[in-house]
């Protein structure tokens, strides 16, 4: 089938772009390991311009896949200056990050738009696509702090972001007149499923984005570099290998497995926060967050449409990056933030499950 074959292109191609952003995350968690608050305030640059993820939704349904995949080169150009100042300009890198991440909101979750265009909405190709996302983390995770212990730090990066470039220029061609099916009409009740789905993702990128900078601080400060690098490469691993079962369990148990998990990963982010060493690592191995997000890319692409309802993926970030910066300023503390996220995100996955299953059922004036 069309899907089938193309996922796994589309899963090469992220493998690529995803490498990119692994190794931006390795190595300023690793530079700037130890100064929580910067990066907090860095998390808040990668998370505030994200609301321009709607434009991309409206380019991609008025005009196609193609024009806003092709703004995705301005993304990997973006991180590759943001390398450049890696180390030197604290200032010039969060703002090369803002713009790295403003133009990844509005063309990359286009990408996994387009798998669920071509899968007809189904989760189980979508999880390979997403297997070679996280792939590409474990590689540019991993091999980054390694590489970096030879050559420039600087130069790693420069070259990270101009693969991310070329992987949107690939996709140009096989996206040329492909066009995301449409949600319904605006109306008040999609205007409230619209923000039922942002504050979803928000609450729980609040969660995730201080496990993810905070927490791979902490990795980087206890572990060696050579261990530090396994478990970045290694989580990749564990949960690329994750993401297919992720997805055909998506796909069977529907859109209740984002509030199990959500309930899961509290518990999660308690042993985290009390474990040190070979345990932190070992915990840190945990494929929790496939089930997440393909959970939460599936119900939200049904509630509203593939192109805006993965928009909002994007977007919700903004929401979530004005919280970080906040949070970044009154010194707040990491663990209860993320476990606020986290309570919030699973009420809200479970009002989102119950507005689905609402609307699927046929209305009185039907019968």
């Amino acid at each position: 089938m069309v899907e089938q074959r193309w996922a796994w292109r589309l899963a090469a191609l992220q493998l690529i772009h995803v490498a990119g952003w692994g190794a931006y995350y390795a190595l300023t968690r690793m530079i700037y390991r130890g100064d929580e608050y910067f990066l907090l305030a860095l998390a808040a640059a990668e998370t505030l311009p994200t609301a321009a993820g709607l434009l991309g939704a409206r380019i991609a349904e008025e005009r196609g896949y193609r024009p806003v995949l092709a703004l995705g080169i301005a993304e990997g150009l973006a991180l590759a200056a943001a390398g450049l100042s890696l180390g030197s300009s604290r200032v010039l890198l969060w703002a090369a990050v803002f713009l790295a991440s403003m133009f990844w909101s509005i063309a990359g979750p286009q990408v996994y738009a387009f798998t669920l265009t071509l899968s007809g909405g189904r989760a189980g190709p979508l999880g390979v696509v997403t297997a070679g996302a996280t792939l590409g983390f474990s590689v540019g995770g991993g091999l980054a702090p390694l590489a970096a212990q030879l050559l420039s730090p600087r130069l790693i990066l420069a070259a990270a972001g101009l693969g991310v470039a070329a992987s949107y220029a690939a996709l140009l061609c096989p996206a040329e007149g492909k066009r995301p099916r449409r949600g319904a009409g605006p109306s008040a009740g999609r205007t409230r499923l619209a923000a039922l789905v942002a504050a979803l993702y928000a609450s729980t990128y609040v969660a995730t984005e201080t496990i993810g900078s905070v927490y791979l601080s902490k990795l980087a400060r206890e572990l060696s570099p050579e261990l530090y690098s396994l478990a970045n490469a290694g989580a990749g691993l564990v949960s690329a290998a994750a993401r297919p079962l992720a997805g055909r369990m998506v796909d069977a148990v529907g859109p209740l497995v984002a509030p199990a998990v959500l309930a899961a990963y509290m518990v999660y982010l308690l042993a985290l926060d009390r474990a040190h060493g070979v345990v932190l690592l070992v915990l840190w191995l945990i494929p929790l967050y496939p089930f997440l997000d393909l959970s939460l890319y599936t119900v939200s692409a049904r509630l509203l449409g593939e192109s805006l309802g993965l928009a909002l993926s994007s977007s919700a970030y903004s929401a979530a990056g004005a919280v970080l910066l906040l949070a970044s300023r009154l010194h707040a503390q990491p663990e209860a933030l993320a476990l606020t996220g986290l309570a919030l995100a699973a009420a809200l996955s479970a009002a989102a499950a119950a507005a689905r299953n609402n609307r699927r059922k046929p209305s009185a004036r039907a019968l």
